[in-house]
């Protein structure tokens, strides 16, 4: 069993499915799905155990990369980013070639491509320490797993 490396794992975004750029300087991302139950047990129930039935489904991701004072880097930077503005993302797999910075992404079932808003975004600036943000966005529709 093949197991993948944490820089492969990538979030790609952009204004549409067309336009997908790596987040530059990426140091970690994550993309949570969750699924909302609610009870319906009732009364006339006749068994001990209580009934949960799905309601809701939602989704979110984050993204944590470095901040840059220049925009040498070929990818999404924190100038990029508007907090309420709608964005594609895509979390994909990337290639390990040299000289792509793992940005190239390849084509497999981890592909999980949707609409989410910019929800918010922290900047953090410690004293004599690399600053970073952290985006978060907040799904906006459906989370498809993508097949080109």
């Amino acid at each position: 069993m093949a197991t993948i490396k944490g820089e492969n794992l990538r979030v790609l975004m952009g204004e549409d499915t067309e336009h997908l750029t790596c987040v530059a300087a990426s140091t970690n991302c994550a993309v949570h799905l969750a699924l909302q139950l609610e009870e319906d047990t009732t009364k006339d129930t006749e068994d001990d155990w209580i009934v949960q039935e799905p309601v809701a489904i939602n989704w979110d991701a984050q993204v944590d990369a470095l901040v840059f004072l220049d925009n040498q880097e070929t990818g999404i930077t924190v100038d990029d980013l508007i907090v309420g503005h709608v964005y594609v993302l895509r979390f994909s797999q990337t290639a390990t070639t040299a000289g792509t910075q793992n940005r190239t992404p390849i084509q497999n079932v981890i592909q999980l491509t949707g609409s989410a808003i910019l929800s918010d975004l922290q900047l953090t600036a410690q004293n004599q320490d690399i600053a970073n943000y952290s985006a978060k966005f907040t799904g906006t529709g459906d989370l498809t797993r993508y097949t080109p």
